[in-house]
């Protein structure tokens, strides 16, 4: 299943406002449209069962479990200039050592971003339902290939 955008950002879908940056005179916008367009793409191949909502804050891809702009994100995506990709995820309320905790990471290899992107999604408890994630999820503890 496609990554959705929310809603309220029904104007357009992720990959023509990522198109956008990509047509922008400005070097370092293209670049990171150029980079978020990947990840849509990775995302869209990886996750084909699995309903996730994208939610676009400036050159942040906030990924939620549900078609609301208010409801909590899970995991937040950006990217550097220098095609450095960088996920967030929310620390489930039972294991945060204090309020809002998350864990950030980064990596300039789309291979790792799949492995991570998965950790981050399954780790957030955000789609704990998704047969598919669970799998993705199970084969990487076992370090099988993905």
């Amino acid at each position: 299943m496609p990554l959705i955008r929310c809603s309220e950002q029904k104007r357009q879908f992720l990959e023509e406002f990522y198109s956008e940056w990509v047509s922008e005179s400005n070097e370092i916008s293209a670049s990171i449209g150029k980079s978020m367009l990947k990840i849509v793409d990775l995302i869209n191949k990886t996750f084909t069962e699995t309903k996730i909502y994208g939610l676009t804050s400036h050159a942040h891809l906030l990924l939620l479990s549900e078609d609301d702009s208010m409801s909590d994100w899970y995991v937040a995506i950006n990217v550097s200039v220098l095609e450095e990709y960088h996920i967030e995820y929310q620390i489930t309320k039972d294991s945060q050592p204090w309020e809002n905790a998350t864990i950030k990471g980064a990596t300039k290899s789309m291979d790792e971003f799949k492995k991570i992107i998965i950790i981050a999604m399954s780790e957030s408890q955000g789609w704990s339902k998704s047969a598919e994630l669970n799998k993705l999820f199970a084969q990487i503890k076992s370090g099988a290939r993905l």
